[in-house]
């Protein structure tokens, strides 16, 4: 389960009602729930209390009161390394920030970087220049045609050339002739004149141009359309440099430094198209294709002309969103997915000290050993814990500019297709180590939990019992995944389609019998690690075991949005989580002195692995 926004809405979405107690309350205060009667709401009435749902909302959670921090810590982090950077990564962040961040430098010097940008241009005089443009561009770091990946892992995958994307990413907005679609190729060639004219091209060569990268991308559309998505060619790099003759694939691999004996050619109806309109069009009109194809690229970090542009296409037009991405997400977003790792690995040295994570380790660890006591199966499982699994980071070789926005963006792509050829480019986690997540991945069998995610509620306050409450049943629950137990513990079904939380809505207990047969055997797992690591625990830590599971799961909701929880949501409604499955623990009933006969002791107790 992941602590993600899409938990908001679909995990951490609940209404603060006991499991057995309808909604409907008479003018009369009620009285405060009771431990054995309601946990949920005993142990989170003061949370409660202080966390009405706010009007206009249909959900507040704790666990989502902890997402929303996402943003406040990234920028709390970025400006302690902006003010004191202490790593050669930081370093690095503090120069990419700066020149992104910095609007007013991108407008006063957008004319330069567009003119640096286009210098390659300059060179296309005759058709059988543009194998030398191609090159020039790919040597500063714009691929405007071609780009290079492997194929497969590391330096021993094969090297193909792939598309570049075009403008509009379907081939279908090109070539349909639905009148919505045509009114949308309407707009984007507005687009694109807006760039054109936005880089200082002549008036009188906007619409000649605008119709020439339209007419040239329509073009490669229909080839694009007409072939599988998955049609490659294999051959020697120079049978296909031959047969591709106009793109200069010999040259644009030289000027990378890459040396290979073959090359794949994916979707090769791309490349045969784009190399006739090599021979077949005039410089003037190859120039404005490359022209916008490059403008495209570098809009969204250009002057305020090209930003609005992108915006009012790309955002406001085919996405349908008011506004466009805040810069701090978008830089965010460029690092990620170019720089893979500096983020994280930045997070995880300032987020987490060498206490808190040996803190941590210490629950995961006697968490999977109570798993692997019941099977060993549970022992295969690798524990990512704030990026301990993951490579070291390095950038070695890349160098940025606090002054020099575009410039950076040049130097980190060149950079990135450099490391992609060589095949260098180290795997990443795909959880940023920003956003607080617990999840088991099955393809990797790898229990991930990020950095952010090693703070309240899911950590105590100090170590002890609340940790094996928190972190360490929610990495149980997720752990539990890694091993079949669909043949276990199949009464939670009945047992959950007993639970009523509001007047005539019901859990659908065979929907989220996997996910409260996972809550239960987490609870088990991290019972009897906290058991294993404190032999003779004192009442109050018992008790601080159970309330900080069911603190993971404070949460308001509306009545509409509860409805549509529970009838398509795999998981139970938040009360259920923690009453259905502390009512089969009988540790529970022991500690709370929970009567035969009271709600949260059950008369025949459901286990999965006890």
């Amino acid at each position: 389960m992941r602590l993600h926004l899409t938990l908001a809405a679909a995990v951490l979405a609940a209404l603060p009602l006991s499991c057995a107690i309808a909604q409907n309350r008479t003018a009369r205060a009620p009285a405060a729930p009771q431990a054995c009667t309601d946990f949920y709401g005993f142990a989170n009435a003061t949370w409660l209390r202080a966390n009405p749902l706010p009007a206009g909302t249909d959900t507040l959670s704790r666990l989502g009161q902890m997402q929303a921090q996402t943003e406040t810590t990234r920028n709390r982090l970025v400006s302690e390394v902006l003010a004191a950077p202490n790593s050669d990564a930081e370093r690095l962040l503090a120069a990419f920030w700066s020149a992104g961040m910095n609007t007013a430098s991108l407008d006063a010097g957008s004319a330069a970087a567009v003119q640096n940008a286009l210098e390659p241009l300059g060179s296309l005089k005759r058709a059988r220049d543009l194998p030398k443009v191609s090159a020039e561009f790919h040597a500063i770091g714009l691929a405007p045609m071609i780009e290079f990946v492997r194929l497969g892992s590391g330096a021993d995958g094969q090297l193909a050339a792939v598309p570049t994307p075009l403008g509009l990413n379907d081939p279908a907005f090109y070539t349909r002739q639905e009148p919505e679609i045509r009114t949308l190729l309407g707009k984007y060639r507005a687009y694109v004149e807006a760039l054109m004219r936005a880089s200082g091209l002549p008036e009188a060569e906007i619409s000649p141009a605008s119709e020439a990268v339209l007419q040239i991308e329509t073009q490669i559309a229909q080839a694009l359309d007409a072939e599988a998505d998955d049609a490659r060619q294999s051959d020697s790099l120079r049978a296909q440099d031959r047969r591709y003759a106009a793109l200069g694939l010999v040259d644009v691999l030289k000027r990378l430094d890459t040396r290979t004996d073959d090359l794949v050619v994916l979707n090769p109806a791309y490349f045969a198209t784009l190399a006739q309109l090599g021979t077949r069009e005039t410089p003037q009109r190859l120039q404005w294709y490359l022209r916008f194809r490059v403008l495209n690229r570098l809009a969204p970090d250009l002057g305020a002309a090209f930003r609005n542009a992108h915006t009012g296409f790309f955002v406001n037009t085919l996405q349908g969103l008011p506004t466009a991405p805040r810069r701090e997400d978008q830089l965010t977003a460029t690092l990620r997915e170019q720089l893979p790792g500096l983020i994280d690995h930045i997070v995880n040295a300032r987020l987490v000290n060498a206490a808190t994570r040996t803190r941590a380790q210490s629950v995961l660890q006697a968490v999977q050993t109570a798993a692997t006591a019941k099977d060993p199966a549970f022992g295969a499982v690798r524990i990512d814990l704030a990026g301990s699994l993951q490579p070291p980071f390095s950038a070695e070789g890349l160098r940025f500019d606090a002054q020099d926005h575009i410039g950076n963006l040049l130097r980190l792509w060149l950079w990135h297709d450099q490391r992609a050829l060589k095949g260098t480019t180290g795997a990443v986690s795909p959880l940023p180590a920003i956003t607080p997540t617990v999840q088991f991945d099955a393809s990797s069998k790898t229990l991930t939990v990020t950095a952010a995610a090693l703070a309240a509620p899911l950590l105590g306050t100090a170590p002890g019992a609340a940790d094996f409450g928190g972190l360490g049943a929610l990495s149980g629950h997720e752990l539990s995944k890694a091993v079949d137990s669909s043949s276990r513990a199949t009464g939670l079904g009945p047992l959950y389609n007993g639970i009523e939380v509001a007047p005539g809505l019901r859990v659908d207990g065979a929907r989220t019998l996997p996910m409260n047969r996972a809550d239960l055997a987490g609870l088990e797992f991290a019972w009897a690690a906290f058991n294993a690591a404190q032999p003779k625990p004192d009442a109050a830590a018992k008790k601080a075991f159970f309330q900080a599971w069911a603190e993971l799961w404070a949460a308001q909701q509306s009545p509409a949005a509860l409805r549509a929880t529970v009838q398509t949501s795999p998981y139970a409604p938040a009360a259920a989580r923690v009453n259905g499955p502390l009512s089969q623990l009988p540790a529970f009933a022991e500690t709370f002195t929970c009567r035969a006969g009271q709600k949260m002791r059950a008369a025949n107790p459901i286990g999965v692995w006890r």
